[in-house]
């Protein structure tokens, strides 16, 4: 098997074709074969030769059965890879969801990468749940064991996680006293089930949850077959699917070279609505708004327009060598200093959000300015402006080619 790595490792083949068959290959071996029955009256003599043959000829007889077993671009692996409950394929939509509060919906594999994108995605079995109040909002912890990795935004992977979900009303048929019981259950996570879970962790409560449970939830059934339960056909078109198709459209996402960059909340915001100017500020002034409130308007020049988000609600550009700008916040932006700025376009004309503008220095590489909830640019100080145009460009390319 070693061998057989070095091996592979050694030639020069496609990266993609190069990854996924070594992924393949450091999985656990799973039988793929079926033993044959040997006819009664075969010479020992004979069935060793055929013995030796196929020992030479497929390495998977003297190593693991499926490890060396090749794949082929495009091709979608149909052997189980971890199997759960025999699912119910209902459907969350029919669920009547008592949420007041607005939340992003998901009705495709796009949305988890172009709202906040979760942490990761895992194939996880949970291994046992406990409902419980706190501060009269009832909820679910499920402890769930990490079978596999999809996708993860670093390597830091935990063996067991708990996962924290909100019951919801009409998230269920009955209720008794405060526990959820039957199959009743809908959107959370149940003992043994098996489940790909798009996980998102809230660093401030040191807690795991599940995004977008309420929309979709991908469930493993006792075959190896996925069930989204979601009314949503851009989930919708995976049910009752082997669990490896909906693996490989996620791996399409988060394979392409610019995924990076493109879910970063740069990218986001370069592709959705942003534009990305290079400025020197010439001067501000405190006003009022129509509002009655305080504002700051500041006057730049155009030095340089980086990138425009292609979208279709204020496609707006400067169009002279200046041109003016609103702010809620004073004290970050100094008269004759050069900044990089990821203007928000509106009806009532550009604003400059603090955590959304950098400095320019000498050298040409950008500095984040320090804003309360953080700067999309924190991640890049030290890139040049040049670098930041580069990024830009990069990310909007990954939209363009997957929000369909």
């Amino acid at each position: 098997m070693n061998k057989y790595v070095d091996y592979l490792d050694s030639i020069s083949v496609d990266a993609e074709l190069h990854e996924r068959t070594m992924n393949r290959l450091r999985q656990k071996p799973v039988p793929r074969y079926k033993k044959r029955v040997v006819r009664r009256y075969a010479g020992l003599a004979v069935c060793l030769a055929v013995v030796l043959i196929c020992a030479h000829a497929v390495p998977a007889l003297t190593s693991s059965p499926v490890e060396d077993i090749p794949y082929n671009p495009g091709e979608i692996v149909t052997e189980p890879l971890f199997t759960g409950l025999p699912v119910d394929n209902f459907n969350l939509a029919d669920m009547q969801f008592e949420i007041h509060m607005d939340r992003p919906l998901y009705t495709r594999l796009y949305d988890f990468f172009s709202y906040c994108p979760p942490k990761m995605f895992v194939l996880a079995r949970v291994i046992e749940t406990e409902q419980y109040r706190d501060d009269s909002v009832r909820k679910q912890d499920a402890t769930v064991s990490i079978l596999s990795t999809v996708w993860s935004l670093d390597d830091d992977i935990p063996e067991t996680i708990t996962l924290t979900q909100w019951i919801y009303g009409g998230c269920v048929w009955t209720v008794e006293g405060d526990v959820l019981v039957g199959s009743e259950i809908r959107n959370l996570l149940r003992e043994g089930g098996v489940y790909l879970l798009p996980l998102e962790y809230w660093q401030d409560r040191d807690m795991w949850t599940v995004t977008g449970d309420l929309d979709v939830l991908f469930e493993v059934d006792d075959k190896s077959l996925i069930w989204t339960h979601s009314g949503f056909e851009g989930f919708s078109r995976f049910d009752g699917e082997n669990v490896n198709v909906l693996i490989n459209a996620i791996t399409a996402f988060t394979s392409d070279e610019n995924c990076s960059v493109a879910i970063t909340s740069f990218g986001r915001i370069s592709w959705n609505w942003g534009v990305l100017a290079e400025t020197t500020v010439l001067s501000m002034v405190q006003t009022t708004n129509r509002y009655g409130y305080d504002q700051y308007q500041y006057t730049v020049s155009t030095d340089s327009i980086l990138s425009v988000a292609p979208n279709d609600y204020y496609q707006w550009r400067p169009d002279k060598d200046s041109f003016t700008a609103i702010s809620y916040a004073s004290g970050y932006l100094e008269q004759g200093g050069r900044y990089l700025i990821l203007l928000d376009p509106s009806e009532d004309g550009p604003y400059i959000e603090p955590g959304r503008v950098a400095k320019i220095n000498d050298d040409g590489t950008i500095t984040a300015i320090t804003a309360e909830y953080g700067n999309v640019f924190d991640e890049f100080n030290g890139y040049t402006v040049e670098q930041m145009k580069e990024l830009a460009e990069r990310a909007i390319a990954w939209h363009e080619r997957h929000a369909r």
